[in-house]
């Protein structure tokens, strides 16, 4: 089920909209106190957050900026009155938030999660849009670094791992990944050389290759630009930056 966190004051208003959900959604509440919202994010991760304004608290700025600097990615839908979205406006007023003005009917407040999540509701439950994940090879020869990076990305991507440059032209060849992520510094056959191998072969050549690497000395850098990776990010990447390049490249 599709995880949504409910943000708000504990009201009547509050309660009705998370009766009306918490049968649809793997739903989780949380008062609007900046510090239990931190640790409601950190704890599970949703894929989106619903924020009643109804008689929320002075932490409301607090909370608008802590999901907008620190959990860009995720979307959130913003329900209050015209005067209480108006007080707002300035902090909500990114692609991130959608405000909906009320009144507004519960099933209105579905059709526009729906939207969000790309799911659809019909016979009183909601149906995940099932779409073919996006492939993404992972070539470290770190198994810590690949379990991380396995478990940050195989909600949303396919993925497959490769401890070395030839146990990854191996995989390419049984079945082309949309997207490579490829450390540097391997044994044997290093990232460089693995890139020049992949470019050689005619059906892998134009798979677009992201560096994910410690190396960040300009020696090693120039060597590969020739090559023409489609992105270079230093270890420790977080998940939003790996995110973010991996969606601008699909």
């Amino acid at each position: 089920m599709k995880k949504i966190l409910f943000i708000g004051k504990f009201n009547s208003i509050f309660q009705d909209i998370n009766n009306y959900f918490e049968n649809l959604f793997s739903v989780q509440i949380c008062v609007d106190n900046i510090d239990m919202v931190k640790g409601m994010l950190k704890l599970k991760k949703p894929e989106l957050v619903v924020i009643s304004l109804i008689g929320i608290s002075k932490d409301a700025e607090k909370i608008f900026d802590d999901l907008k600097y620190n959990h860009p990615r995720i979307p959130v839908i913003c329900i209050g009155t015209e005067g209480e979205i108006g007080t707002y406006a300035s902090s909500i007023n990114t692609e991130q938030f959608k405000m909906l003005v009320k009144p507004i009917d519960n099933e209105k407040i579905l059709n526009v999660i729906c939207e969000i999540l790309d799911v659809t509701y019909k016979d009183n439950k909601i149906i995940e849009n099932k779409e073919e994940k996006k492939s993404i090879l992972l070539v470290d020869d770190s198994g810590i670094q690949l379990r991380a990076l396995n478990d940050m990305l195989k909600e949303k991507y396919a993925v497959r791992m490769a401890t070395s440059g030839m146990q990854a032209l191996t995989l390419i060849g049984k079945k082309k990944p949309d997207v490579i992520l490829l450390d540097y510094e391997m044994p044997v056959c290093d990232g460089r050389m693995t890139l020049e191998m992949i470019r050689e072969l005619e059906e892998a050549k134009d798979i677009p290759v992201v560096f994910l690497t410690g190396v960040n000395d300009k020696e090693h850098i120039e060597a590969v630009v020739k090559l023409k990776p489609a992105g270079y990010l230093l270890k420790p990447a977080n998940a939003d930056k790996i995110y973010e390049t991996l969606e601008k490249i699909l």
